[in-house]
């Protein structure tokens, strides 16, 4: 198999047990790991791409936002991590952490579907014109190619961890 293909296979695998597991009970969060990094950046361009970086922020992908920073800076984008921290400090100085954007959902049937806007109002709207600014500037080309060349220097322990976990 070649990296390429593992890194698409792995981009629904992870979404399903056993990998999902993985994922929920926090085994994601060492960034030591490289089947953590690769998990991390995937959740993070998945999350983006559906629902953009403030849906991406109040998700539980989103939670693991300083294990992201940390995972793309693994993969040597540096610039791309500092978006990220930036975004970082302007969600937190406007009170937009997880946890207050999660206080928002109490009470919301399961399953329910809702905006950003209808969960939480207007109170971040500069908050969130700022992070989306910052983060239209990313450069997701030297992203995918950054992450599949980590894919193909650390294929065997990828691959392994993948099919065990």
């Amino acid at each position: 198999m070649d990296a390429s293909k593992l890194l698409d296979d792995l981009s629904v695998l992870i979404y399903e047990p056993p990998l999902s597991e993985y994922r929920d009970d926090g085994r994601i969060c060492d960034t030591t790991n490289p089947l953590s990094v690769v998990m991390l950046l995937v959740d993070y361009e998945t999350e983006c791409s559906m629902n953009g970086i403030n849906g991406f922020l109040g998700n539980s992908a989103g939670n693991r936002l300083t294990e992201t920073v940390l995972a793309v800076r693994k993969i040597g984008c540096i610039d791309h991590a500092d978006v990220l921290e930036e975004i970082r400090t302007t969600a937190i100085s406007a009170g937009m952490t997880y946890d207050a954007m999660q206080n928002d959902c109490t009470g919301l049937a399961e399953f329910a579907v809702t905006s950003f806007a209808e969960l939480h109002g207007d109170k971040w709207d500069d908050a969130c014109d700022r992070i989306q600014t910052l983060h239209e500037n990313v450069d997701w080309d030297s992203f995918w190619r950054a992450t599949l060349e980590f894919v193909r220097n650390n294929m065997d322990s990828i691959a392994r961890q993948s099919t065990t976990q």
